[in-house]
Order: structure tokens, then sequence, then C-alpha cells
């Protein structure tokens, strides 16, 4: 593979770069923003197979690198950082982001991580959506990732359409967060990291802005995952578990 690097830390990037599993593989360093800037609008950003950027640079943020880049190019990229929180990481995934690697890691685990988004992205078709579903009164456009409720809308990002899309395949059946994370996040769910809470609590809040009462038929399901209700099971709904927001 042919990859670029922006790493302003030189120890962080020789580490990487002469730990590199795989000898083939080429690693182009770039060390801060003004630098990047430039290659990513140009036609060399569609050089690279993949991309690692930490979101920390001296004179920029790795954050508006990667909505750069996706202005640009759908190449697979992974942020990397030495801080960050469930939210934080949660926005770079909303943005484009692949994956999100926490310094200090294994060079060999950010190799795999890289490896197997480029896989995806060479291998994955976008997925057809079902239209529509129903979140108890709310209906939900999956195509236009729109909620909406009596002529009141809110838009949901793409994990968002696709976490609903992956509750929506299996109605009034717990779908467990291993699943969710592999078809909302493409990737293998991890109990340290919450990105998954994080989102299932977003698109709570953003039912519950349109009519309270809709947000009780997204449950959790306690230590196992999280279902959604069908609207016909709403008259039986004191048998199903209870709602456990995770705000």
């Amino acid at each position: 593979m042919d990859i670029l690097l922006v790493e302003d830390d030189d120890l962080v990037a020789r580490t990487i770069i002469e730990s590199w599993p795989v000898p083939g593989d080429n690693i182009r360093l770039i060390s801060n923003y003004k630098q990047c800037l430039r290659t990513i609008h140009s036609a060399e950003i569609d050089f690279f197979d993949g991309a690692i950027i930490d979101v920390n640079l001296p004179d920029g943020n790795g954050l508006e690198i990667l909505r750069t880049v996706r202005r640009h190019s759908d190449i697979p990229l992974i942020l990397i950082s030495g801080s960050g929180s469930p939210e934080s990481r949660a926005t770079a995934l909303d943005a484009g982001a692949d994956d999100y690697v926490m310094k200090p890691f294994s060079v060999r685990e950010l190799q795999a991580r890289l490896t197997r988004a480029v896989t995806k992205s060479e291998s994955i078709r976008p997925e057809v959506l079902p239209c529509e579903l129903a979140i108890g009164s709310v209906r939900c456009d999956l195509t236009r990732r729109t909620l909406l409720f009596h002529g009141k809308t809110l838009p949901l990002t793409e994990l968002e359409a696709r976490l609903l899309s992956g509750l929506s395949r299996n109605p009034g059946r717990t779908c467990s967060k291993s699943q969710l994370s592999k078809h909302a996040c493409f990737r293998e769910y991890d109990p340290r990291d919450k990105t998954l809470e994080v989102y299932i609590a977003r698109v709570r809040r953003k039912v519950e802005q349109l009519d309270p009462k809709s947000v009780e038929y997204i449950q959790t399901v306690r230590g196992v995952g999280y279902r959604l209700v069908p609207p016909t099971e709403g008259a039986d709904m004191s048998n199903a578990p209870q709602p456990r927001n995770p705000r």
C-alpha cells in the first residue's frame, strides 16, 4: 500500500515507519497542516491507498484535515490522538473517519486497522436501505436521512441512519452491541469505546425532540444491546424490557 502519514511528533513518526510490519508498504510522511492541505487539494491525494492523521498538529487540526479530505476523496482514513472523549471520537467517525486510534498504540494493530479499512473500501458496496421505518409515531426516512413528525423534521447523520437501519432489520428483537457496531461503525465492538452508546443517545434525543413518547420504542436491553419496538407492539409496551437511557 501507499500510505499518507500526517504526524508532527518525530519520535512517533519514526516508530510507525520503522516498525511498520509490511516491508512492501510505502509511507509518505507530512509533518504539518499546511503541507498536508497542499497534497489534499491536488490530485496527489488519490495516489494513496489510505491515510493516518494525527488529530493535534502544531499549525492545525486533524479533524479539519479529515473534513477537507472527505470533500475531495473517499480514501480510508484513520485518526490517531493522545487524547479524546467518546463524544470527540464519535464526531470524528461522523465526519468520515474509518477508525480512531488512541496513543500509545501498537504499530501492528494500527497496520491491521488500516488494512481492514482499505479492504472494506475495496469490497463494500453501497447498501440499499429501506426507504422508511417507524419509531413509535416518528417516521424515519433513511434515504433522505431525516426524522419526521407532524410536519417537523430533524436530520440524521449517515452513521445514525445505519444504526437505525441495523435496528430495523430485527424489529422487536434485541440487536447486540457487537452486531450494531459492525453494521453502523464497520468495526468490532470494544466495551471501552462508548461510541455506540453516544450515538444511541443522540438518536434518542432527536426522537424525543419530535415526540417524547416515541423515544420509548428505542430500548436498551441491559448487558446485551438495543431493540426497536414495532409500533404494533405499542399496546403491549408494559411487557417489553424497560427503556434505559445511557445519557
